[in-house]
């Protein structure tokens, strides 16, 4: 059972400390946003027991699935060598994101966003939250007027039309809505407290399907670069 104390405790911090775990917690279930913040505010046992029920059909539905996939790369490795790994490759991308409040950007990224807390400093300078293999990078130290540059990135999602339905019924600041775009790829925008600007979605389309978007012809897009060879 999941509890969390109310205001009229007198408790403001321990609250905040609360309904973090609960939220943590849940996020490490892999639970939707949008169920979590039906169990928060404190939900009878029947709607509880509704909604852990159907998580869990959900993620008896994803193993499953996963089962499948697992047996195709079983039988994959057994065909083919599998490829030593590049020693010089990048193996991480952790951006570096400007806050002018850290408290405000993590409780965007948690509650909002879902993302799960990866590691704080005790003095509260820097932080860093976590979602699938991307750490997003907190950083406290911005003093100039105003708000920080705003930062961009694009980020590659499995669904963005599902994601960008869960982000704004839990309140995120959707700047542009899913859609689909010249370029081939579907996708939405949303800001973050400081106005860095995040775009969601995955290629829906071949680069050479919309090649006259980016001014060319389909022939003049090289599959196989001669730089690639020429490096190789």
């Amino acid at each position: 059972m999941l509890i969390v104390m109310s205001e009229d405790d007198g408790v403001g911090e321990q609250l905040q400390t609360g309904a973090g775990r609960a939220i943590s917690l849940l996020r490490s279930m892999d639970m939707p946003i949008a169920d979590i913040r039906l169990l928060l505010p404190g939900t009878d046992d029947d709607q509880r027991q509704l909604l852990f029920a159907t998580h869990r059909a959900r993620l008896e539905a994803r193993l499953e699935e996963t089962r499948r996939l697992l047996e195709v790369v079983a039988q994959h490795t057994k065909e083919t060598p599998m490829v030593a790994t590049d020693l010089s490759a990048w193996l991480h991308v952790m951006p570096r994101i400007p806050t002018t409040d850290i408290n405000r950007s993590i409780s965007y990224y948690e509650e909002v966003l879902g993302f799960r807390p990866a590691w704080r400093t005790t003095d509260d300078n820097l932080a860093a939250v976590a979602s699938g293999e991307i750490e997003m990078f907190l950083l406290i130290a911005w003093h100039g007027e105003g708000s920080p540059p705003a930062q961009s990135a694009y980020v590659y999602v499995e669904d963005p039309d599902a994601l960008c339905a869960e982000y704004t019924q839990a309140g995120a600041n959707i700047v542009e809505t899913v859609n689909s775009r010249p370029s081939g790829m579907r996708d939405f925008t949303l800001l973050d407290p400081d106005g860095h600007r995040f775009t969601l979605g995955r290629g829906e389309e071949h680069l050479r399907d919309v090649a006259d978007h980016y001014g060319m012809t389909a022939d003049e897009i090289s599959v196989n670069p001669s730089w690639i060879t020429d490096r190789s």
